[in-house]
């Protein structure tokens, strides 16, 4: 299916592609956070009731940002063994001293939870459906009318992924925002209103304890990525930490 196909593919099922920024006023409050999930869960309804091969050109995505959350376990817990053999040691180090084992171990867990869990169903369900993320679905890139026509954006993050993955990146989203959410609530009221089992909430309460926050900097920091200097990255890190308080505690 082409460019073009596509397109009358998504307009058939009243999906209507903007190419530019959702104008909407946001207003981060549980109402509007619920609506968002059922516009989210309206979307994957409609574009992934076609059961073949809907977009032979893009890619995949499945199992990739698990896979970039595995290399930054093995990257931190590398520099924290680094950290041991410094005579030299920086903020950053003594940082990672008083805080970095805690921060694998809880990542680590996170990750454990998750192959522990019937994922590996999920991702053959996803294969099977060939099911399809948008990648971006906070309310700059995803509407719905009142008339329940879908207004897109962007589908340049559309790749196929396990569709539940679309709620933990809005998860994400707004875990980033000074806001208090409970996210156990928001991963039951989708699994609830995708009709879906308990396979799908353990691997969103997985990823949802998983600090990728606090790991996404030090990440950074470790591949030398980062032009701060030392106290703005501490500056950054405690940033993100609070964040990341905001994750499931599994």
């Amino acid at each position: 299916m082409g460019k073009f196909e596509l397109k009358s593919y998504l307009e058939e099922r009243e999906i209507y592609i903007l190419n530019e920024k959702v104008s909407k006023t946001i207003d981060k409050n549980w109402e509007s956070i619920f609506t968002q999930i059922e516009n989210i869960v309206l979307f994957q309804s409609k574009v992934n009731s076609y059961k073949e091969n809907l977009l032979p050109r893009i890619g995949g995505s499945i199992g990739r940002e698990i896979n970039n959350y595995n290399s930054q376990i093995i990257l931190l817990g590398r520099y924290l063994k680094e950290i041991e053999n410094k005579s030299h040691l920086n903020l950053i180090d003594f940082y990672l001293i008083k805080n970095g084992e805690y921060l694998l171990n809880k990542g680590k867990k996170a990750l454990n939870n998750l192959y522990s869990s019937n994922y590996r169903s999920l991702i053959e369900r996803s294969m099977k459906n060939y099911e399809v993320c948008l990648g971006r679905v906070d309310e700059n890139n995803l509407i719905v009318s009142r008339d329940n026509k879908i207004f897109i954006g962007t589908i340049k993050y559309l790749t196929y992924n396990i569709k539940e993955h679309d709620i933990y990146s809005y998860i994400k989203k707004i875990k980033r925002k000074d806001t208090n959410i409970d996210i156990e609530e928001i991963i039951n009221f989708y699994v609830t209103k995708s009709n879906l089992e308990e396979d799908s909430k353990e691997y969103l309460r997985s990823l949802s304890a998983y600090p990728n926050e606090e790991f996404k900097i030090m990440e950074r920091y470790i591949l030398g990525k980062l032009n701060l200097k030392e106290e703005e990255i501490i500056e950054s890190l405690y940033k993100a930490r609070k964040m990341d308080s905001r994750c499931l505690l599994i």
